[in-house]
């Protein structure tokens, strides 16, 4: 279901997508919310870090760990342009994110609503 206007994070998000794909990345970004205030706003930088795991939620999830000083990121919401990959779905569930919420469903890769396809 579709929400006019968009909450702010997923604008956000969508703000990282656009900048990745201005660095000829894959458009993607992402945004950790914690008690309302974003604390973590990052994109795809795969090729930019010569990094296949620098997935925006990946780097988001990093991002956030350090500003708040812990590994785990319970009570956080992580916003996302496209549905999370198998990588990306497990470092999530690794770091206990609350909740995930994407613009776009991907049914090529996406590991929530489409399954983890790991090979």
């Amino acid at each position: 279901m579709t929400r006019w206007p968009l909450p702010e994070p997923m604008r956000a998000a969508l703000d990282e997508a656009a900048q990745a794909a201005a660095e000829g990345e894959v458009p993607i970004g992402a945004v950790v919310v914690k008690d309302g205030k974003v604390i973590a706003s990052t994109h795809n930088q795969p090729r930019v870090m010569c990094d296949p795991t620098a997935h925006a939620e990946v780097l988001a999830i990093r991002a956030a760990a350090a500003t708040l000083g812990q590994e785990r990121l319970e009570g956080c919401d992580l916003w996302v342009s496209l549905e999370p990959c198998a990588m990306c779905a497990g470092a999530i569930v690794h770091a206990r994110i609350a909740r995930v919420y994407y613009a776009a469903s991907d049914p090529k890769g996406g590991a929530v609503e489409h399954g983890g396809r790991i090979f």
